[in-house]
């Protein structure tokens, strides 16, 4: 993306749900403790699709866009350990930091986070502690714009505490299922893929599943117990959002098994799980949402490492005026 002129830039603010409008605007001026970004590339993430929908509701107009990469060509006068040229990844969520979650190892969970103009723009102008510079050369700036949600994926499979030789269900093998698979394969699990698309599930193989299942012909439970020895499933991701399939997959678990809950379900339905199968087989039944500056830096390592594949992920590359 690059500006019109040396000193314009476009951006495209979300007006109303459904609307977008292409803005040419002033780039903006570089304060103390700030980082100007050239943004390379920007992924749309399920929430902007949510927002432009009007199934979320948020602030408007606004500049939408998270997961973005890009190079710094301006840094504020006090900031020291960045530099004008850096190819870095972008986080657009402050954390206050002080609140009694970010005190507490829980900044994902801030409680008085605060949004910046988002990523849908030709420049990007964030706190230098949001800025997470691109240690190896060879890492791509399309790769790198898949650390944010790569590391709402860690968060989610972290909290699964995974052994090696356990097995994870993870059902949904879109780009953010197809993530939180090479994690858990990275964590030591065998991995079972369900979903309803070939398409997916013949990637879902390509990036290392061990099983997939094709949930439109085949039957998921039948085939976690036939691969477990009838003993279920250790852990189960559900990115998804219908609660119906939560309540599938909870089907599908072991004793003392842990279900994430990833994705958000909207519109919001009652999820219908028996709940002497939590007791008896004393499950976890939890969530996990966003991530905190140690995941945003445990993301980009796998990444730069190679160790999780994302450009595959890709479906379309699109200019900044096809967004809508």
């Amino acid at each position: 993306m690059t500006a019109n002129s040396e000193h314009a830039m476009r951006a495209m603010w979300l007006l109303e749900p459904g609307r977008f409008e292409l803005r040419q605007q002033p780039i903006y001026d570089v304060g103390p403790g700030q980082v100007l970004v050239r943004i390379a590339y920007c992924g749309i993430c399920p929430w902007d699709v949510r927002v432009y929908a009007g199934k979320k509701s948020v602030p408007l107009p606004r500049i939408m866009g998270h997961e973005a990469s890009g190079r710094i060509v301006k840094i504020g006068e006090d900031v020291r350990h960045l530099e004008v040229g850096q190819r870095v990844m972008a986080d657009f969520i402050v954390k206050c930091g002080v609140c009694a979650n970010c005190r507490r190892g829980r900044s994902n969970r801030c409680l008085h986070p605060r949004f910046p103009n988002g990523a849908y723009e030709d420049f990007a102008l964030l706190p230098y502690r949001n800025i997470h510079p691109i240690q190896n050369e060879t890492t791509s700036f399309k790769a790198a714009a898949f650390t944010e949600p790569l590391s709402c994926v860690t968060r989610g499979q972290k909290m699964l505490r995974l052994s090696p030789g356990e097995v994870e269900l993870l059902v949904g093998a879109g780009p953010i299922g197809l993530m939180h698979m090479q994690i858990a394969k990275l964590f030591g699990a065998q991995v079972i893929v369900a979903d309803l698309i070939q398409e997916r599930l013949e990637l879902a193989k390509q990036l290392g599943a061990d099983v997939v299942v094709d949930n439109s012909k085949e039957d998921q439970k039948k085939t976690v117990m036939n691969v477990t020895g009838g003993r279920g499933a250790d852990a189960a991701v559900v990115t998804v959002g219908v609660s119906s399939v939560v309540t599938q997959a909870a089907g599908c678990m072991a004793d003392a098994g842990r279900l994430n809950i990833f994705a958000g379900i909207y519109p919001v339905t009652p999820l219908e799980i028996d709940p002497n199968l939590i007791h008896y087989k004393e499950l976890v039944v939890t969530g996990s949402a966003d991530s905190t500056p140690e995941d945003m830096h445990d993301a980009l390592g796998w990444i730069e490492a190679g160790k999780v594949k994302v450009e595959k992920l890709i479906s379309h590359q699109l200019p900044l005026e096809k967004l809508q």
